[in-house]
């Protein structure tokens, strides 16, 4: 009995191998679709943007003596096709007694080389390093090195105008204004971290707000001869507010 259980499976296995090999062999190749190349995307861009003359570059904002100028993702195509987290630029020139109002830059640190001029340039560091200002004078040629996410300034305190070259170490570095910021926070938030009244903080969210690079400082204001609202192109009823709560 046990042997003929035996020569019963074996025969079994053998019918299944006889059936097995009368079925054709297909061989279904693995299909690889491979990433498309930064290459790849230059050749679908025709290079647009391989050379790029940011002088032309159309304004992100601009007051009658002073504009700020990229060459980022956003108008640039080419910037997308960089290894990596790839690289921008922003030229800002700066007329008498402009300033690049207090902002950071969430997601890129920031180069910054002086290409003419004299400008103050600065930063306030984070809670951790007790918010320590830095503040340097730079002329023609010297370079300032700013950390992701710390806030920074620069004002050309002189009559002639001046100009720097930021460089990011990122496409899209973003910019966050402080001012533009602030007065987005609940006044009785801003009472509460200050102890300003709440009246006082509702007339300073009043101020219209200037177009970066703003122009003032009064005492170089006077120096150079510039009038605060016609400087920063504002309409007479805003340089109408700033005069009425400049008296209060």
């Amino acid at each position: 009995m046990h042997q003929a259980v035996v020569l019963f499976c074996v025969l079994i296995l053998c019918l299944g191998a006889v059936s097995v090999a009368a079925q054709p062999f297909k061989f279904e190749p693995v299909k690889f679709q491979p990433a498309e190349t930064e290459a790849l995307q230059r050749t679908k861009c025709n290079y647009t943007g391989f050379k790029y003359t940011i002088e032309q570059a159309t304004p992100s904002d601009s007051t009658p003596n002073s504009n700020i100028k990229q060459n980022q993702v956003g108008n640039n195509p080419f910037l997308s096709t960089l290894p990596g987290t790839g690289n921008a630029q922003t030229v800002v020139t700066m007329g008498p007694c402009a300033g690049n109002t207090p902002h950071v830059h969430p997601r890129g640190s920031e180069i910054s080389f002086l290409l003419y001029g004299n400008i103050t340039f600065g930063m306030i560091e984070e809670n951790a390093n007790m918010n320590n200002p830095v503040i340097v004078n730079m002329t023609a040629g010297d370079t300032v090195h700013i950390p992701t996410g710390i806030m920074h300034f620069s004002i050309n305190n002189h009559c002639e105008p001046a100009a720097f070259l930021a460089n990011f170490g990122i496409s899209d570095p973003g910019t966050q204004t402080i001012w533009n910021s602030f007065i987005r926070i609940p006044t009785n938030v801003l009472n509460a971290a200050t102890g300003i009244s709440e009246e006082d903080i509702n007339e300073l969210k009043q101020m219209p707000l200037v177009t970066p690079p703003g122009t003032g400082g009064e005492d170089c204001l006077k120096r150079c001869g510039l009038n605060f609202a016609m400087a920063n192109n504002l309409t007479e009823s805003a340089a109408a507010r700033v005069a009425n709560l400049l008296q209060a």
